[in-house]
């Protein structure tokens, strides 16, 4: 049995470094380091091929073919305006779409958590202006929104409605996915309005090529592995129950967990400009944590109430200062933890890291923290699964390289 395991694992192997030959997962987005950003990449890139007076020079062409492919009911009359990251006081609104008499808005979901009665609040604002809002909810997989999400929006078998005055008001909210809608809409309609202007055209295969990248959906790859699994004898079959049986048990990720979590604390130990901290002790990483991490993953368990657990180090130079790993929510997380006594400001070091963001308050780092997620732990895919082999992966040495070049930034603030 272990033969075929062993066949299969080199085959597969034999398959992704031959698709990598090919190009397919060379893209100058992830290359700059932006590419699962929603803040730098994803809301910037929306909002201009929406934008009739875009850089792309087509008017207002996709944003009708965005209207029209996504049935939408909105009118672009002298009215029509569109906002990038819009502060208001329900909040920060990704991308706000506004006429006369309606509002669209996109809250766009890469990898960062909801916040709470964010899409309530959003709907608020559109009530207060007096416009009839549509409501956008745009994941990497189609996701739904969390209830705390909603807020007092009630999901009803994905129908969406809102109790007011004893009078039920439906909601139109909708809910999109990059890796089938947007992708579809890009390439079965704007490539065929771009197609007499390469330059546009280049930029949309490459934006469609990191979307597929983020969702795991290199066509060549798929097909390639597809045949050689379907193609194989009961021996092979068996081997490859097991296999999949081992990799989706939470026995085994949770060793992986545990293996990157001490490895990662190794690396900042061996620097000697770091120390085990003891102030957050009930965060420290353990075997068996790290296994039950994994089994507190499910729909009836929300991410909210999942552990916090990873490796928080200490610097020497400013014992105030926390560098902090854990995994929380769905994601990863690497940011810094403020020690009581500490005299800087949270709001200081998201000044220096503008792309990073303060997750929702947790009892176990009671002074606040302030982080950049990579993801998907949960899905075990995405960034974060780039990082949990540590036996030559130059991702994750790179990785633990820029936490320390981003620390020692902040230490000396």
């Amino acid at each position: 049995m272990q033969e075929y395991i062993d066949k299969l694992i080199k085959q597969t192997v034999e398959i992704i470094n031959k698709n990598k030959a090919h190009g397919d997962f060379f893209n100058l987005l992830m290359l700059s380091g932006v590419g699962s950003s929603e803040v730098f990449t994803h809301t910037p890139i929306l909002k201009e091929l929406l934008d009739p007076n875009g850089t792309h020079g087509q008017k207002d062409l996709f944003l009708k073919s965005f209207i029209s492919y996504f049935k939408l009911d909105f009118e672009i009359d002298n009215f029509f305006s569109i906002k990038r990251e819009f502060r208001c006081a329900q909040g920060q609104i990704d991308l706000l779409l506004e006429n006369k008499n309606k509002a669209i808005i996109i809250e766009n979901k890469i990898y960062a958590g909801d916040q709470s009665k964010q899409l309530n609040r959003y709907y608020d604002y559109c009530i207060e202006k007096k416009k009839a809002p549509s409501i956008i909810y745009l994941t990497l997989q189609g996701n739904k929104p969390s209830q705390s999400s909603l807020g007092k929006i009630i999901n009803k078998d994905d129908k969406y409605f809102l109790i007011t005055n004893n009078e039920i008001n439906s909601i139109d909210l909708q809910c999109l996915s990059y890796k089938e809608d947007i992708t579809k809409w890009l390439e079965n309609h704007i490539l065929y309005l771009v197609k007499e202007t390469p330059n546009i055209e280049s930029a949309i295969r490459q934006y469609l090529n990191l979307l597929k990248i983020l969702t795991g959906e290199l066509i060549t790859v798929n097909k390639e592995l597809k045949k050689m699994l379907v193609d194989i004898t009961p021996v092979e079959l068996e081997a490859i129950r097991k296999l999949s049986t081992q990799f989706n048990s939470s026995a085994y990720r949770g060793e992986l967990l545990f293996k990157l979590f001490e490895y990662v604390e190794s690396k900042f130990l061996e620097t000697g400009n770091f120390e085990k901290s003891s102030e957050f002790k009930s965060i420290h990483y353990t075997a068996n944590n790290c296994k039950k991490w994994f089994k507190q993953i499910s729909n009836s368990n929300p991410a909210a109430e999942r552990d916090v657990i990873g490796c928080v180090l200490k610097s020497k130079k400013r014992p105030d200062i926390n560098f902090i790993f854990v995994a929380a929510t769905d994601y990863f997380h690497y940011g810094i933890a403020l020690s009581e006594e500490s005299f800087t400001k949270l709001e200081d070091i998201l000044k220096l890291n503008p792309t990073w963001g303060e997750p929702k308050y947790w009892k176990k780092i009671p002074n606040g923290w302030v982080s950049k997620a990579i993801g998907d732990l949960r899905g075990f895919s995405g960034d974060a699964f780039k990082l949990l082999s540590i036996k030559d992966n130059k991702d994750l040495n790179d990785f633990i390289n820029d936490c320390l070049s981003e620390l020692d930034l902040l230490i000396h603030l």
